[in-house]
């Protein structure tokens, strides 16, 4: 999808909403994040106005705001699910880096055409990252088999997204704008990373955090798996 402008105006909002939740990520190493920070900072001296984050991750599930006494169960099967299925390590590739996508209200099978969500975000599809997604699938069909987890998550309980992410930073403008020649050039640079090993990542670890924000700014560490 073509992204012409970028709506940020409520981007700072979502971004730092206060509310505190659940995620089990993978976060960067020192080496990974370099190659990720430096397109960032090319975005940054295009735009002042971009926030780059610090704790680049990928996420394997976002909970949402779940009840502390319930992060304990959620734990505990986490736990026992990497136990049982031990793997040396998750692959991750990255197809682009472009704008986030934005969605209709409360639908994130809706995109909205041209117009991005003020985030920017590094992305790989399901055919490129089949071992990450049925690990992911996977886990998330053991988090359901319990009934004490199932009951926290519901039944309904899914990756939001047919994709894998990692969000690079977003636009804290107060107004949206138009995506002009310099930003679009950078984009261009960036759009098939397809065969380029640099954009071809492996993890070994992953964490259950909390955070009272979306980009995990300060996030609060619960337990550390080595898969």
């Amino acid at each position: 999808m073509s992204v012409n402008a970028i709506y940020s105006s409520e981007t700072t909002k979502q971004q730092q909403a206060k509310i505190e939740k659940l995620s089990l990520v993978a976060f960067l190493n020192k080496d990974q994040r370099k190659i990720f920070t430096n397109i960032g900072r090319r975005l940054k001296r295009n735009d002042s106005d971009f926030y780059q984050n610090k704790n680049l991750h990928v996420t394997l599930f976002g909970f949402g705001p779940i009840a502390k006494k319930d992060h304990e169960p959620i734990r505990k099967m986490i736990q026992q699910f990497v136990n049982q299925n031990r793997i040396e390590k998750l692959n991750i590739k990255f197809e682009s880096v472009r704008p986030g996508t934005m969605y209709s209200e409360g639908n994130t099978l809706r995109p909205l055409q041209k117009l991005s969500n003020g985030t920017v975000i590094a992305s790989g599809q399901v055919n490129q990252n089949k071992d990450f997604f049925n690990y992911c699938n996977n886990l998330g069909l053991f988090l359901l088999n319990d009934k004490k987890t199932k009951s926290i998550l519901s039944a309904n309980f899914r990756r939001k997204f047919p994709s894998v992410w990692l969000t690079l930073g977003y636009y804290m403008r107060k107004t949206n704008f138009k995506i002009d020649n310099d930003l679009e050039k950078i984009f261009g640079q960036y759009s098939d990373l397809t065969g380029n090993d640099l954009y071809n990542l492996s993890v070994s670890e992953i964490s259950l955090v909390v955070s009272n924000y979306k980009n995990l700014r300060y996030p609060k560490l619960i337990q550390k798996f080595s898969l």
